[in-house]
């Protein structure tokens, strides 16, 4: 480090301000490799200024183990997002560089009060006046693509339409028209079997096939479920969570479906009110997010094919909400070290990762006006002293075991109890935001793995100057209390200052810092970003892409706005 501090000075910009001269005077002669170590400990600022100081500094900083350093110290350490098909091993040093730039302008853009849109698209389903119901960013044969699903709302039969539209030609290469019979499910694992499940009036699971000759034959049908489903809840690898005819709440695994489940569920259906479902699927266990509680199953008798079918699986966890939820979101955030290892867009429900950190996002249903004009932010933290179960011991479960003194994993077996769970219960209330909804207006949000929030509400005053019409795409980052930035973590707001990118650390646009929330208090906020606003009410569905920057809105009219906010590559 005294080699380094003699190289670079505490001020850190002293090759911008000293002549050439009088820098090689100061450099010593050392090996390259020596200074491949000494560069390692460098900023991304720091490296871009000595590259600056001659030409054996300007080929090191040119070396492609320099810049895979660096993007893990600059992108992946500060929870920067990458885009989902980016292969690092296949990457020169050119290139490695070119996407540490492209990640830093574009969550420098992301993160601003009013992010730039480089691009804005539309796209028309092919069904005129159909009702977009939802909107999937997806990845098919390393391409970015859109999932998107219409319905017929006025014509009878009904008739839900699937299309999958390639983002960077806009094209249709799937589709599939089927009669509406209720409910389907997006595979949240890109790695599981099948990418939909569709009640048809049987459930299939379809999958693409890129070698079809047209988009109408593109979808194939991988299994035909003849269970009998009253809606699809939730799909997730090979797992399904379904509503049965009498209501029951139901899982089954596709690859079996003789053998199924019935989860225990004090939630009980009423109609002409809200029935929000969200889930998160591992392999040996399950949380659930219903209309007034969250709940935690443990699956390994299921995985054995031990529960019995007539006798209701019991929550081993369960909170209560202090209203009914209108819409929710629940989604982990990715970490670090799984982004490190390449596992920042897996959702594998076998993943051999410790549990992640769960947002959760909630807008309350009530005749009362404050739960419904806020959005709730809830944390689920791991548990620290959970042990996962072991491979070893036959079961399916293939996530290792954590011990409780390190973080080395080990052979110990244990199952899901209440005294061995994998999050810590209740979660935590962080955060409520302010997002006003006009009585009747229509609302959708959206979580993203790097903790960006996104959603619809009515608050349009600032813009247009009435609040009787118009609708607003809003967005924060949700900061984890446990990852607060600490003075390091600053490094790259100097490099995109290098960058040419406007603003550098927290004042971004004249946009205060975020501010950090503790485990045992609730902030209130606002929007800290506000991505669009129109003067209409047709805005019904979004979805995003943190590592592309893209945001996907659905109107009530079948047309669908693409938001690009990087810059073409």
């Amino acid at each position: 480090m005294v080699l380094v501090r003699r190289l670079i000075p505490s001020s850190s910009r002293v090759f911008d301000s000293i002549p050439s001269a009088s820098c090689l005077q100061m450099i010593p002669s050392l090996p390259e490799d020596i200074y491949v170590t000494i560069f390692r400990w460098l900023s991304l600022y720091d490296v871009l200024s000595v590259r600056k100081v001659c030409r054996s500094f300007y080929s090191i900083t040119r070396l492609r183990g320099l810049w895979i350093s660096l993007l893990r110290t600059e992108i992946w350490a500060h929870n920067i997002p990458t885009p989902p098909h980016l292969d690092v091993d296949r990457l020169n040093a050119a290139q490695l560089e070119k996407w540490v730039k492209t990640c830093l302008l574009l969550h420098r853009n992301w993160t601003s009060a009013s992010p730039i849109v480089r691009r804005r698209r539309y796209i028309a389903v092919s069904e005129p006046q159909a009702r977009i119901t939802s909107l999937h960013f997806i990845t098919l044969d390393g391409e970015s693509c859109l999932l998107s699903f219409s319905l017929m709302s006025r014509v009878e039969p009904r008739m839900l339409t699937v299309e999958c539209w390639e983002l960077n030609t806009l094209k249709c290469i799937a589709r599939r028209r089927v009669q509406w019979f209720g409910g389907y499910a997006v595979n949240s694992d890109p790695n599981g079997t099948g990418l939909t499940a569709i009640r048809t009036p049987h459930v299939e699971v379809l999958a693409f096939d890129s070698s079809a000759s047209s988009p109408d034959s593109a979808f194939v049908t991988l299994f035909t479920l003849s269970t009998e489903a009253r809606s699809i809840l939730c799909l997730a690898g090979t797992t399904m969570i379904f509503r049965s005819p009498n209501n029951d709440i139901k899982m089954l695994d596709i690859t079996r479906p003789p053998y199924e489940i019935t989860l225990e569920d004090n939630n009980p259906a009423f109609q002409n009110q809200p029935d929000s479902f969200q889930a998160i699927i591992y392999d040996d266990y399950t949380l659930i997010l219903r209309t007034k509680t969250l709940a935690l199953y443990a699956l390994h008798d299921f995985r054995a094919g031990r529960h019995p079918p007539s006798v209701p699986l019991s929550p081993v966890q369960l909170f209560e909400f202090p209203w009914r939820i209108d819409s929710c979101c629940m989604e982990r955030q990715i970490s670090p070290s799984s982004a490190r290892h390449g596992h920042s867009n897996s959702n594998d429900v076998t993943s051999k990762s410790k549990p992640s950190t769960i947002n959760i996002l909630i807008r309350y249903s009530s005749l009362f006006p404050w739960p419904v004009n806020m959005l709730h932010h809830f944390i689920l933290h791991p548990n620290p002293s959970y042990v996962p179960l072991s491979s070893s011991d036959g079961s399916t479960s293939i996530s290792p075991s954590v011990s409780n003194n390190t973080n080395d994993y080990s052979s110990v077996h244990m199952t899901i109890n209440p005294n061995n769970l994998p999050y810590e219960f209740p979660p935590v209330s962080s955060q409520t935001i302010v997002s006003p909804v006009r009585l009747f207006a229509i609302t959708d949000m959206a979580l993203g793995r790097y903790g960006t929030a996104v959603w619809l509400d009515s608050h349009t005053e600032d813009y247009f100057y009435h609040g009787d019409v118009g609708q607003r795409l809003a967005g924060i980052m949700l900061l984890e209390p446990s990852r607060r930035p600490s003075p390091c973590s600053y490094s790259s707001s100097f490099a995109a200052e290098r960058y040419n990118i406007r603003g550098s650390g927290d004042e971004i646009e004249g946009r205060e810092p975020e501010a950090s929330t503790t485990g045992d208090q609730n902030s209130q906020r606002a929007a800290s970003i506000v991505f669009a606003a129109h003067e209409s009410d047709d805005w019904n569905r979004v979805a995003m892409d943190e590592g592309e920057g893209r945001v996907a809105v659905g109107s009530v009219t079948g047309e669908i706005m693409i938001d690009d906010y990087a810059e073409e590559r």
